[in-house]
């Protein structure tokens, strides 16, 4: 196991990356990854062929420039008067496309 968690130490100082150097690391990854798309559509469409240790590299590479959006965690809260049971599916739904969030305000005139 490397004692060099997440590439942040100079292979060969021991120095810490600087952020400059992380960056550059990681725009060189997304070229490479970017001069692969277009090999990876023929793969998808059938007019190429990778094996499954090409097509494990190109998603590894993939998911460092691109991460899976399903790994990301948002979290919502809700105040809910009524237990969800109890609610119609419109009102779910208004609760689910974040409807409930929009206040209603009227103008008013400045006296000066």
């Amino acid at each position: 196991m490397s004692n060099n968690p997440k590439g942040r130490i100079g292979p060969q100082t021991g120095d810490k990356l600087t952020p400059l150097q992380v960056a550059n690391m990681r725009a060189g990854l997304y070229r490479k990854v970017e001069n692969q798309i277009e090999d990876a559509h023929k793969v998808v469409m059938g007019k190429k062929e990778w094996s499954p240790t090409q097509a494990r590299v190109f998603s590894a590479m993939l998911g460092k420039v691109m991460p899976d959006l399903t790994a990301q965690f948002v979290q919502h809260e809700h105040t809910l008067s009524e237990n969800p049971e109890k609610l119609s599916r419109s009102q779910l739904e208004a609760i689910a496309s974040g409807m409930n969030n929009i206040i209603d305000v009227s103008a008013t005139e400045d006296a000066e």
